[in-house]
């Protein structure tokens, strides 16, 4: 088995936007194609830097966000790094801190976090293209025109620009999406933005069914160190915790930690066991009724005396912020905290009995679980041995060339176990496997 590295990927600028228009067959110009072995073009989005083969030792020079030039006024311009154009076709994905893009016909948007909507406005007059969540988002909180915002199904396949795409959940944060295109050529591109691989996935007819030729895959866990519990069962611990602290003190205050959109359903979760309704800040639940959510919405109050569950941003979830927080409720003698956050715990703490409160002093007692939104690292193993694609394009945490080549090889190892299955081992199988 080889892997390929990809060719610099380079629009010049001096060439007019008609000129680009003529090249029909691939608007970003000719990237290298793989060969029947499966290739991988290796990038990142929180480092970014460059690629290289680790197979092959030879480095290749690709286009990257540290790619730059400063225009007439002395400005820095960032360029579009390949792996955030889709070949042969004009669509760009997660990619609106580069202004217009030359070539490009459709922005596409996966979800609303800050790293992937950057550079997003009100004066952005291109279209873009996402779910009916995230284009709430869009056109609420950034103001952008609703003629330039596309929403597509959940679901249901359409076509955009002649490519086929389907949209299904990215078990991320609300309105994310992995997608699924289809290509005038027949090639098979998945891109799955930021995601939480699920066995349920598995059975998505077009990943069931089709051999993928190009997987876009967030590799933000593709390490080892990162075996973090299933969601649910995180959500369980949870629970229990606040089941058992108000029956010791019924005058406790569940505080669960938020971002601007993510974690709802820790919250949702432990609101609805206790059978209390959730206090949020009015800008919070400005977000919350962007996502179409019925049950949630019915469970929000404004009101804190009216919940026993507040949600807090995670800039207040630190000592003082929480101290003055619970002097200005005094409804509550105390405040039990659900960080939920996949950073901090590695695979020492993949068991959840061993999580303990990363303190409790004055009547503060501050849980930070493994409640993460990104695939952890046998989760993404499986989706890879599961897909069998021809080409592996990560798109985080690939900074250096030895994380580089770590993450080469373990994709190289991963699907050669593949190649050592039984010939009657289907996927339907494997997914049971996993599940059991």
């Amino acid at each position: 088995m080889t892997f390929v590295a990809e060719e610099k990927v380079v629009t010049n600028k001096r060439k007019s936007l008609s000129a680009l228009k003529k090249i029909k067959s691939d608007p970003w110009g000719s990237l290298k194609r793989p060969t029947k072995s499966v290739s991988t073009a290796v990038q990142e989005t929180k480092s970014e830097k460059n690629s290289s083969d680790s197979v092959n030792q030879t480095e290749a020079i690709l286009s990257s966000e540290t790619d730059s030039y400063s225009n007439k006024n002395g400005r820095h311009k960032y360029t579009c790094p390949f792996y955030k154009k889709i070949p042969e076709t004009g669509f760009t994905v997660d990619a609106f801190r580069y202004g217009e893009i030359p070539g490009c016909t459709a922005y596409i948007l996966t979800h609303f976090h800050y790293d992937h909507y950057c550079g997003l406005t009100k004066k952005f007059k291109q279209p873009i293209y996402c779910s009916q969540i995230t284009g709430n988002l869009v056109e609420s909180k950034l103001k952008v025109e609703v003629q330039y915002i596309n929403r597509l199904p959940m679901n249901k396949p359409c076509a955009v620009n002649g490519v086929e795409l389907m949209l299904r959940e990215a078990n991320h944060c609300p309105g994310a999406v992995i997608i699924f295109m289809r290509l005038p050529s027949g090639r098979l591109v998945l891109h799955t933005g930021d995601f939480r691989a699920h066995p349920t996935m598995e059975d998505y007819p077009e990943l069931k069914n089709n051999k993928i030729n190009d997987l876009y895959l967030d590799t933000t866990y593709c390490n080892p160190d990162y075996a973090f519990p299933f969601q649910q069962d995180v959500i369980n611990f949870a629970i229990k915790i606040a089941v058992k602290t108000l029956a010791d003190n019924p005058k406790t205050c569940i505080v669960c930690g938020t971002y601007t959109i993510g974690k709802e359903r820790v919250f949702k979760a432990v609101a609805s066991a206790i059978n209390s309704k959730v206090c949020v800040k009015r800008d919070k639940k400005s977000i919350l009724d962007c996502l179409e959510d019925e049950e949630l919405n019915k469970m929000v109050t404004l009101n804190p005396a009216e919940a026993t569950v507040h949600v807090l941003p995670m800039k207040l979830l630190n000592f003082n912020s929480l101290s003055e927080y619970l002097e200005k409720h005094p409804q509550f003698t105390s405040i039990l905290v659900f960080e939920p956050t996949g950073w901090t715990h590695s695979k020492k703490t993949i068991s959840l009995e061993h999580v303990q409160p990363k303190y409790s002093r004055n009547a503060i007692t501050h849980y930070g679980i493994p409640y993460s939104e990104h695939s952890s690292f046998l989760e993404l193993k499986r989706f890879v041995q599961f897909l069998k694609p021809t080409r592996i394009i990560p798109t985080v945490n690939n900074g250096n060339p030895a994380s580089r080549r770590k993450m080469e090889d373990l994709f190289a190892g991963w699907l050669k176990e593949t190649e050592q299955d039984t010939p009657t081992k289907s996927k339907q199988s494997s997914l049971n496997q996993w599940m059991g």
